[in-house]
């Protein structure tokens, strides 16, 4: 009882002390209240803002797992064994060189002297994973990785043009280091780098399924940087740059169902070839399924030059009556394809559009982006054996040959030689419609620029 009534005669002191003191300074201790109150709020919102204010934020179109991303992408974090240069051709990255058997079944990678993980432990070839389907992979030592193939390939060296990391972590060799990846199911949505040192800035990759997505993530400052295919909704916005390139990467094509009543006419597929006017596109024209800049680009197959006459002399050989086609087209395609309807009832052609989100199980014609590898092996799109790749339906002997050929020899100018021969062939049949290398705009905001600008090129 003691104990407790001294408790209590302590508290209630140290009440009245407060009491008193407030009703003697009631307004400073109001004032001093409101200033540590007005700071605390102040903090909380200025702070994630200063927070972010050392932070790029980058935006890119497309759906990856961890497996897949490009090293493109990922080319701050970490490199690959090889890479590809301007024209296509592998160059060593982290490999110093490799090697290829005789047979072209087995590839020898030796790694360079002195390579480090991010945490500063050696870069041993038994470290490294990577993935490839039916190839058998051994470390043979420390610095050696033996790729065996079932069969040759000579386009191989372009599957190790993938991001690198240590086993069973994210322990990368560039400037910057992955410390956290959020991911819905398998699905990537967004990775964050930090820089290696002081000076460069933080960096957040986002993810957006759609190109429409990215361009709205844009417009409410949650990305800083985007690559699209349109600048049109911020031609008015004075706080963006805009840089305009050629993406030869890509071609905008219509793949023709080569089995169809109409376009199994050679004369029907190059009359449609014939009838596109191509100067209207946003882009660089092509009239090959094979990059501009590759080393294996072949500048004299045949141009479809806009031609009226020519168009409606060989589509009148088809001897089919009120011919009619129906053109699926990828969702930002519907420009192109409104513009190829038009040009093809120019010349006496009724033309259906239906708007397809992914590749038809089924269609005459298809207007979509075809991505272009580096490598001109071109065999999975044009071989007729290819089922689920070969959507034009397309067979052709020579061309399967030629294909076959270039895919298992290694003497780079036999090569050449035989994709000239092959777009020269290709291109004459028109199993489909080269249109152009699409533009792409980088989108970037002024007040981002100069973090951007230190950001190291790969």
């Amino acid at each position: 009882m003691f104990f407790i009534s001294t408790r209590a005669r302590r508290v209630k002191f140290w009440w009245h002390l407060a009491c008193a003191y407030f009703t003697r300074y009631w307004l400073r201790t109001i004032i001093s209240l409101s200033v540590v109150l007005t700071a605390g709020l102040a903090i909380f919102n200025i702070w994630p803002a200063i927070s972010r204010s050392n932070v790029v934020t980058i935006g890119h179109v497309g759906t990856y797992t961890i497996e897949n991303i490009p090293t493109e992408i990922l080319g701050l974090a970490t490199q690959s064994l090889i890479r590809e240069d301007s024209l296509g051709k592998p160059i060593p990255s982290l490999a110093s060189y490799w090697t290829v058997s005789d047979d072209g079944k087995t590839y020898v990678v030796f790694l360079k002297d002195n390579l480090k993980w991010h945490d500063s432990s050696p870069i041993n070839a038994k470290d490294i994973s990577i993935a490839i389907s039916n190839v058998q992979i051994n470390a043979l030592n420390n610095k050696t990785i033996e790729f065996r193939l079932p069969n040759p390939m000579a386009s191989f060296p372009e599957a190790l043009d993938k991001p690198v990391f240590k086993t069973n972590s994210f322990y990368g060799t560039g400037q910057y280091r992955i410390v956290n990846i959020d991911r819905v199911g398998s699905i990537v949505k967004k990775i964050d780098l930090h820089p290696n040192t002081s000076n460069l800035p933080r960096v957040a990759i986002k993810f957006y399924q759609t190109e429409e997505q990215a361009i709205n993530a844009l417009k409410i400052g949650e990305i800083k940087q985007a690559s699209v295919s349109s600048s049109q909704a911020f031609e008015t916005w004075p706080n963006l740059t805009v840089e305009k390139q050629t993406d030869e990467k890509e071609t905008v094509t219509v793949f023709l169902n080569n089995q169809d009543v109409l376009l199994s006419s050679k004369d029907a597929r190059q009359g449609l070839n014939f009838a596109i006017n191509r100067a209207g596109f946003d882009g660089e024209i092509t009239n090959s399924p094979i990059s501009k800049a590759s080393w294996a680009y072949n500048d004299s197959a045949k141009k479809y030059d806009y031609n009226i006459a020519k168009a409606k002399e060989l589509l009148s050989k088809t001897d089919l009556k009120n011919p009619k086609i129906t053109l699926s087209y990828i969702t930002n395609l519907a420009k192109v394809a409104q513009k190829i309807k038009s040009d093809w009832e120019a010349v006496g052609i009724k033309v259906d559009l239906k708007e397809e989100k992914s590749i038809p199980d089924n269609f005459q014609a298809f207007l979509v982006v075809n991505k272009l590898t580096p490598d001109p092996d071109q065999y999975a799109i044009w071989h007729s054996t290819q089922k689920n790749t070969n959507i034009s339906k397309y067979k052709n002997v020579k061309i399967d040959k030629l294909l076959e050929d270039a895919r298992t020899t290694n003497d780079e100018k036999t090569r050449r030689d035989l994709y000239f021969d092959f777009q020269k062939f290709l291109v004459e049949d028109s199993p489909a419609i080269f249109l152009y290398h699409p533009h792409k705009y980088k989108l970037t905001y002024k007040n981002t620029q100069s973090l951007i600008d230190k950001l190291p090129k790969y």
